[in-house]
């Protein structure tokens, strides 16, 4: 039979007297249930159908939170893509370099006021086109070991890898350049300064080994920092403050299994990562020959009367690279260096017949050499040299032996550096674990009520971070840290209500030596360490800093996913490093 169905298109609205008589559900409830006893499939597919409705809404609530976090990560990544990778905030604050003159020849140590050590090689030192430098160069060098360092520095503190961005806790970070005559110089290739940064870093009391740390060195041109080596780390066990586990604590075993897997991992990355260098020898520097100077003394030597059987040590090393030299130039020269207190007309006079010649290598242009007669003897420094067509002939040699050689150590380092990242990781992840379960053993017998026998007091000890900086720029000890796990929506205003918007925002974890960047707009997506004292500062229009101090942070209610931060924009002119520190109470 066909029913007939009233469809009112815009129905007159209901006024709130009829709704009225309509609101005994009761009743309603009642003729329910004896008039329909039994739901019909249509109501259970309607219920099926809401229950489906209301998934699929969790579900799109779900994707666009997730969508609104990409689209924050895009805008971040985009501001700060926008600046310049080294960005000091407060270009008028700026921490000074310490200088030394460094002669050359001679190279030397050279101690910094923290008690750090830089040894400079002989003739470590390069022109920006590749031909060594002579003479005196100047050496600049900076140390910064403090969040405040890295804030004044504008350095960024991110490493990307695996598609995780970490932040970088660092032991000591470094920027080292030389300049002669006021113009920059590069490190002659294959040299390196070695360097000994004595700085302090974090550690857990219940962790007492050298924390895991790595050598990374600053690309600018690329934004980012390139993984170089195992940092050489030494604990100074007479400036340690505070305790450990002792034997007597329930955490003590865990603790002892924990720092000996990490002492463990330790050595077997130090020993692979020795194993990759070895693995890809190094090829040898061709050597660039040298053009004879017309105004000085230049002699011919029989190079079979610098043989010697038994030679060893200094000698043995000479008469090898002279051999080589011989090698590539059959028609080398030698030629008094200026530096030899003699002229050429004393020498050609009392030493043209000799009967014994002994030769050293100073650097890579001076040889010692060493003229002996039956009453007296001489010790001058000389240079090989070439003249006329075969130092022309033999600098087209050099230049294509250098360009292949260039090419090959290019190959060789790409090669090792991804051997070396391939490594890392797996070690990294070796780690990772370790304290996992560590982290995992503590946590059961916490919850056994055993609370009282741990701490999350953080100890500070003096270490030395031992590398070999391979060329000048920006160098620091660090450990990636994963990111935090609090993420909370965040908008930022003053005490007046204004809103900080389109600002690079600074946070530090106490308990951690960092400091992260990140775009502070409304609906910010802000991860932070809720267990920690965190500190967050803006830096004003008008050169000012707004704070947000870690007792703030503790009025956060933890279980919440949105706060707004309200800063308090400190009245105090910045213009010195000293202010700074006022205003963060560092």
């Amino acid at each position: 039979m066909k029913k007939k169905y009233n469809i009112q298109l815009n129905p007159k609205r209901l006024s709130g007297k009829e709704v009225g008589k309509h609101r005994d559900f009761d009743a309603l409830l009642n003729r329910y249930h004896h008039d329909k006893p039994v739901r019909s499939p249509l109501v259970r597919n309607l219920v099926m159908l809401g229950l489906a409705l209301a998934a699929s809404v969790a579900v799109l609530l779900f994707v666009f939170i997730g969508m609104n976090d990409e689209t924050y990560g895009e805008r971040d990544n985009a501001y700060f893509a926008a600046l310049n990778y080294v960005n000091p905030p407060l270009p008028q604050v700026e921490k000074a370099f310490s200088s030394y003159a460094v002669n050359v020849s001679k190279g030397g140590v050279y101690n910094y006021k923290s008690g750090s050590k830089l040894t400079v090689p002989v003739a470590a030192f390069a022109s920006l086109q590749g031909t060594p430098i002579e003479g005196e160069v100047t050496l600049h060098y900076r140390e910064m070991h403090d969040f405040i360092d890295f804030f004044l520095s504008g350095i960024p503190m991110t490493y990307d890898s695996a598609g995780v961005q970490y932040t970088l806790e660092s032991a000591g970070m470094i920027e080292i350049f030389a300049e002669q005559d006021g113009k920059r110089v590069n490190m002659a290739p294959g040299k390196s300064i070695d360097v000994e940064l004595v700085s302090n870093v974090n550690v857990s009391p219940q962790l007492n080994v050298p924390p895991d740390y790595n050598i990374y060195q600053l690309d600018e041109e690329q934004r980012n920092w390139v993984y170089k080596e195992v940092d050489k780390m030494q604990v100074m066990d007479e400036d340690v403050v505070g305790g450990q586990f002792d034997a007597t604590s329930p955490f003590f075993p865990i603790d002892k299994e924990l720092r000996e897997k990490i002492q463990s991992i330790q050595v077997n990355q130090r020993n692979e990562i020795a194993r990759i260098e070895a693995s890809l020898p190094i090829a040898k520097q061709p050597i660039k020959p040298e053009v004879a100077n017309n105004n000085d003394y230049v002699f011919d030597l029989d190079f079979n009367d610098l043989k010697k059987p038994n030679a060893t040590g200094e000698l043995a090393d000479a008469q090898q690279e002279l051999a080589e030299l011989y090698r590539q130039y059959e028609k080398m020269l030698w030629q008094l260096n200026p530096k030899s207190d003699i002229s050429a007309e004393e020498l050609q006079k009392g030493f043209s017949n000799v009967t014994g010649i002994s030769i050293k290598k100073l650097n890579n242009r001076d040889y010692e050499l060493k003229l002996e007669k039956e009453d007296n003897s001489l010790t001058v420094v000389v240079n090989p040299v070439l003249s006329g067509s075969d130092y022309n002939d033999a600098m087209a040699e050099f230049n294509r032996d250098f360009e292949r050689w260039e090419n090959e150590m290019k190959e060789r380092n790409a090669k090792l550096q991804a051997a070396k990242n391939e490594a890392l990781k797996l070690f990294e992840e070796e780690k990772r674990l370790a304290n996992i379960v560590y982290d995992e053993r503590i946590a059961e017998l916490k919850a056994k009520g055993l609370d009282y026998a741990a701490t999350e007091e953080i100890l500070k000890r003096k270490v030395i971070n031992r590398f070999q900086a391979t060329g000048f720029g920006i160098w620091n000890c660090d450990r990636p840290l994963p990111p935090d796990m609090m993420i909370l929506a965040a908008n930022f205003e003053d005490a007046s209500g204004n809103k900080f918007e389109n600002k690079t925002a600074y946070l530090v974890d106490k308990s951690r030596n960092t400091v992260y960047q990140f775009l502070a707009e409304d609906g910010t997506r802000m991860r932070f360490n809720k267990n920690s004292d965190n500190l967050l500062w803006f830096v004003t229009s008008d050169n000012k800093i707004a704070v947000f101090r870690p007792e703030d942070f503790k009025g956060i209610n933890k279980e919440t996913n949105e706060h707004t931060f309200v800063m308090e924009t400190v009245d105090k002119e910045i213009n010195d490093e000293s202010d700074v520190r006022e205003v963060l109470y560092l």
